[in-house]
């Protein structure tokens, strides 16, 4: 066994060109594992932050509360690491411009834990018992109190016809409020919350001091876990010794009014035991695995194909040695230590370098963001360089398994061979030749050198297998990722709203909005012109006949795609959606005069009046900028009738126009659409059951010069955070378009050459490395072709044509992989046809890459086709 390590060894240091090839190859695809693996963590540890900063670190928590002699309990209790209490609401009155303050008390650990000490803007957080941090708006209504004064409440409860009233709901008529006690307290922070203009009271949070609990306070307890894996077991029972009621719920887990912090638990890979399989693994994780599992698999290809040409190289070797005794255990054995020990500084450089290369990206990013100065939606645009000895010790696992499984194969084979078959080989397989049965080369003066390259190319397959396919694949994800590009530049270029309106504000509420915010952001010099609106969506059953003749002529309502649009096949008539846009007033009243028309006949509650935007696009599946629009309902049509959860009503239609109440509005695919004053919508809306948050967000488009955007946007951010949090508006700007754009070309730029790079590498350095073995492995057959009388330059032109078809080789292959894929995208595509994707890929890069792939494997020829030249007919033959 040394006798064969000691001359595996001295093979590897004589044929330092192919050893180098292989560790090239292992290096590269060890980055592109460790690049896969370390983002994918990256990914994970960004989504398990996301959720504590969104819903805290807590494991799970009771519907119902306790009080203070239950307490001990859960701190004492060896499964409960922290205990995070928050007391219920309380009423206090106080004699401000709302007559009421609502209080919540939060023990230390929840301060320090949970994300309600991020709302905080300005002061300090409660210490104190008589402490608290109070709302925004509070102190904007009330500017007689400051940070540090000092606050007397009442507190109590409201109660009417003896019956206590919720401190969240709104003022009752006749209702009166009960004091029982008086407190002073001191304000020493502000923070960001929602609260409505109409509500009777203001929100504010104070410090829960243990050691000073009343016996009669409720509180939630929110519990952090010594060990989460077993909540689904422990929370149960601890709720069980609560006294909390079990319940009816079918999941035993679920019982006792338990609360799980489900995605925080997720992210840590633990579920309730009724969670199906395909429900564990989260959707940003899953996506990163297939990469990962993709990179896995190239990854075998590459080291599989380089090991093949190393094998094909060492056969007379091999066969030598098993010829003075060598076993086909002990062949194999050595194959597989050598694959390993030649993988041992590769795998290890690849790591090092794959950690290098995500550091530099994350870096880039991030560089990338800050120097734009803009919101940039997209997590990997938050991500940030993280690692540890886990991660690396995962990818030496993956990296060694998909070694082994690389090489199993040819360690196999060369194990398996007969000593006489691999003396015989000579490196290049002529076998083939004698199987041609149909078409044979034409070996005549004039076409002879031609085919003796058509001969060697076809002999010559196996070892160049890992250059085509490396290049091959190198120029499918390189295009793969044109691809895109070209999508999104055809997106910007054909389907992008030319913005009338630079800056857009929405508002996040589940009830009606504070019409003072929209008051203040329109006071705000800069703005120009602006419009406030709200939508919902509804649904309208319509009769074919409905349709305008403009639309029967493009098919009519039967000729829409009901697999692809959300219309209904009803009966004999058509589900169609309805967008019902509610225009604040003044926008409202100048909208209808514009189309001579009186505001004032839409105002009546009891009989629904609205204005028809009778437009439809005639194919919908043309881009904006080739959009042409038709009348969507005819004439006749003067009602509606309209529906949404149950609830079903008519709206008489007044007006018909083709004139768009907001200049830069998009008409979304065969949706029709109604405008109403805002007022009429809200009232429209209470019949409805709204089903998530948000029901009633509005928005407001507001016409700015460019050059005012970033300062009106700080300006309207300071407005807002004293109306509702930060997490209930969202800015936008077309700077923030612009940003987006750019991040998202410059990393898909990163990205895709990096890939192409490692993989074009890999390539050329096999190819390198193969054409040399394989001319060498040839100085014989060159040596007769010499000796028969063929030239050097028809040597050279052989060789030539060799190279060339080598180099086309990975295009041939690449080329109709290509134009499926695009065939693909333009088939499953509403809006882009195939040409129109031919017309928006980046050709240069393209042509760029093909020129270096293919000048790159002609120069490996052309130097390997010096030393043949240089070789004498006698000394190889003799060799």
């Amino acid at each position: 066994m040394k006798v064969l390590t000691e001359y595996t060894w001295n093979y590897l240091k004589k044929n330092r060109k192919n050893t180098i090839s292989i560790l090239i190859a292992i290096t590269i695809a060890t980055i592109l594992l460790s690049t896969m693996v370390l983002v994918t963590y990256m990914a994970w540890d960004y989504e398990l932050n996301d959720s504590i900063s969104t819903n805290g670190d807590y494991h799970g928590s009771f519907k119902g509360n306790i009080n203070k002699s239950q307490i001990p309990y859960l701190k004492e209790n060896q499964k409960v690491d922290k205990v995070y209490l928050r007391s219920e609401i309380y009423s206090g009155k106080i004699d401000l411009e709302r007559p009421y303050l609502n209080i919540s008390y939060l023990n230390k650990d929840y301060w320090d834990n949970m994300p309600t000490k991020d709302i905080l803007f300005e002061g300090r957080l409660p210490e104190k018992s008589d402490e608290i941090v109070i709302m925004g708006s509070f102190i904007k209504e009330n500017p007689q109190y400051k940070l540090g004064d000092k606050l007397n409440v009442k507190l109590g409860y409201r109660q009417k016809d003896g019956k206590k009233i919720d401190p969240l709901d709104l003022n009752s008529e006749g209702e009166v409020f009960t004091d029982e006690r008086e407190v002073e307290y001191t304000i020493v922070g502000i923070i960001s919350v929602k609260n409505l203009s109409y509500e009777p009271s203001y929100v504010s949070l104070g410090f829960l001091d243990e050691d000073l609990i009343d016996e009669n306070i409720r509180m939630t307890p929110f519990l952090k876990m010594k060990n989460p894996r077993t909540i689904y077991k422990n929370l149960p029972e601890i709720g069980k010794t609560l006294g909390f009621k079990e319940g009816e719920e079918s999941n035993y887990e679920n019982s006792y009014g338990i609360a799980y912090n489900s995605y925080y638990l997720k992210m840590q890979g633990i579920f309730p035991a009724s969670t199906k399989l395909w429900e564990r693994v989260p959707l940003v994780i899953l996506i990163f695995s297939i990469f990962i599992l993709f990179v896995i698999f190239l990854f075998v290809i590459i080291i599989y194909n380089v090991f093949t040409v190393w094998s094909n190289n060492r056969l007379r070797q091999l066969g030598i040695l098993k010829s003075i005794g060598a076993t086909p255990k002990q062949i194999k054995k050595t194959v597989i230590i050598e694959a390993i020990f030649l993988s041992i500084i590769p795998i290890t450089l690849g790591i090092l370098l794959g950690h290098l290369f995500c550091y530099l990206i994350m870096n880039k990013i991030n560089s990338i963001v800050d120097s734009l100065n803009f919101d940039v939606d997209g997590k990997i645009f938050q991500m940030s360089f993280k690692t540890s000895p886990m991660i690396v010790g995962i990818i030496v696992i993956f990296a060694v398994l998909t070694l082994l499984i690389s090489i199993n194969k040819p360690a196999r084979r060369l194990s398996r061979m007969l000593p006489i078959e691999a003396i015989k080989h000579s490196g290049v397989d002529y076998e083939h030749l004698k199987k041609k049965k149909k078409k044979y080369n034409n070996y005549s003066p004039i076409n002879i050198i031609p085919s003796l390259a058509r001969d060697s190319l076809n002999c010559n397959k196996s070892g160049f297998r890992t250059t085509i396919i490396s290049i091959t694949i190198s120029f499918v994800i390189m295009f793969i990722f044109l691809a895109g590009m070209g999508v999104s530049r055809a997106a910007t270029s054909l389907n992008t709203i030319e913005h009338y309106y630079p800056l857009n504000v929405q508002v996040l509420t589940n009830g009606l909005a504070d019409e003072s915010m929209f008051k203040e952001i329109r006071a705000i010099p800069e703005v120009k012109e602006s419009v406030v609106y709200k939508t919902t969506y509804l649904y309208s059953k319509v009769k074919s006949e409905y349709a305008s003749e403009e639309l029967k002529k493009v098919g009519g309502f039967e000729g829409i795609d009901i697999k692809k649009y959300y219309i209904e096949k009803i009966d004999e008539s058509y589900g169609i959606p309805v967008e019902i846009m509610g225009l604040e007033h003044d926008n409202f009243n100048e909208y209808v005069k514009s189309q001579r028309g009186d505001p004032n006949e839409y105002y009546d509650k009891d009989k629904l009046k609205a204005i028809l935007l009778n437009l439809v696009q005639e194919d919908v599946n043309q881009p904006i900028a080739r959009a042409n629009f038709i009348p969507y309902l005819n004439n006749k049509v003067n009602k509606l009738s309209l529906s949404k959860h149950d609830k079903q009503f008519n709206i008489d239609i007044g007006l018909k126009t083709y004139e768009k109440p907001i200049k830069d509005y998009y008409m979304r695919d065969y949706e029709i659409c109604l405008i109403v004053p805002k007022e009429i919508l809200n009232s429209l809306m209470e019949n409805f059951d709204l089903v998530g948050n948000y029901g009633h967000s509005e928005k407001m488009r507001l016409l700015v010069d460019r050059e005012d955007i970033t300062k009106v946007k700080e300006e309207i951010k300071d407005i807002s955070k004293y109306y509702v949090s930060e997490d209930d508006f969202y800015i936008w700007s077309i700077f923030d378009d612009e940003a987006q754009k750019e991040i998202e070309n410059k990393l898909m730029y990163l990205i895709t050459f990096s890939i192409v790079f490692f993989l074009s590498v890999i390539g050329v350095s096999n190819a390198y490395s193969s054409i040399n073995n394989n001319l060498r492995n040839r100085r014989r057959e060159f040596a007769i072709l010499k000796s028969m009388g063929i030239k050097k330059k028809d040597l050279r032109k052989m060789l030539s044509l060799e190279g060339i078809y080598y180099s086309i080789y990975p295009f041939i292959f690449s080329i109709p992989i290509c134009v499926l894929f695009l065939t693909f995208i333009a088939k499953i595509n509403r809006i882009f046809s195939f040409k129109d994707l031919l017309m928006f890929l980046d050709y240069r890069i393209i042509i760029g890459y093909s020129i270096v792939i293919f000048t790159s494997i002609y120069l490996a020829y052309y130097f390997g086709m010096k030393k043949v030249e240089k070789d004498e007919i006698v000394t190889v033959l003799k060799d």
